[in-house]
């Protein structure tokens, strides 16, 4: 008994020794995955403003949503970064347009605005600060960080990144026909 408490000693000890052996100075067997790269942004041009007749996608948030959010179909693509952009239209009661350009990012649940339409000129503004901001009413835990649930992204988020994000521009069509068009 003994001598068996002896050599589970001698095996503690030796342990992190036996860990700390940095004779190849790296795991080889060790592959890098997409996943565990750190993510770069992708710097993508905006889109062209859109036509008096481009093709708008109503999404349904709810029967005393007041306002009109519709998604431009034509500009909804992946993006190298794999961030899905988009141009919104959230149309006031008063049927005034407010566009903006986003882009999505399912990995951390947040969403980036890189320029709101000016209706005038018909051109894009770009915003002083543009920055990755979490999608209220997505969080990971049951804790909002904010009283004020961004409906119109979170629905975004619930059809583009639900189920994974989508594997071609195919999948992301379909989303958008299955879970917008309510």
């Amino acid at each position: 008994m003994r001598r068996l408490g002896l050599c589970a000693l001698c095996l503690v000890l030796a342990a992190p020794a036996w860990a700390r052996d940095d004779t190849h100075g790296f795991n080889r067997h060790y592959v890098e995955t997409e996943k565990d790269r750190p993510w770069e942004e992708a710097d993508m041009p905006l889109p062209d403003y859109p036509a008096a007749d481009a093709a708008w996608l109503p999404m349904y948030i709810s029967n005393t949503y007041s306002a009109r959010p519709q998604l431009w179909r034509d500009s909804v693509y992946m993006a190298p970064d794999r961030t899905i952009r988009y141009v919104l239209n959230i149309q006031s009661e008063s049927g005034l347009d407010n566009l903006s350009v986003e882009a999505l990012q399912c990995a951390n649940r947040s969403v980036k605005i890189y320029a709101f339409g000016d209706n005038a000129r018909r051109q894009w503004s770009i915003p002083r600060v543009a920055a990755w901001k979490p999608i209220n009413g997505v969080e990971k835990d049951s804790k909002a960080t904010s009283t004020r649930v961004d409906r119109v992204r979170s629905l975004l988020y619930h059809t583009f990144c639900e189920d994974g994000l989508p594997l071609n521009e195919k999948e992301l069509a379909q989303r958008m026909k299955r879970r917008l068009l309510r």
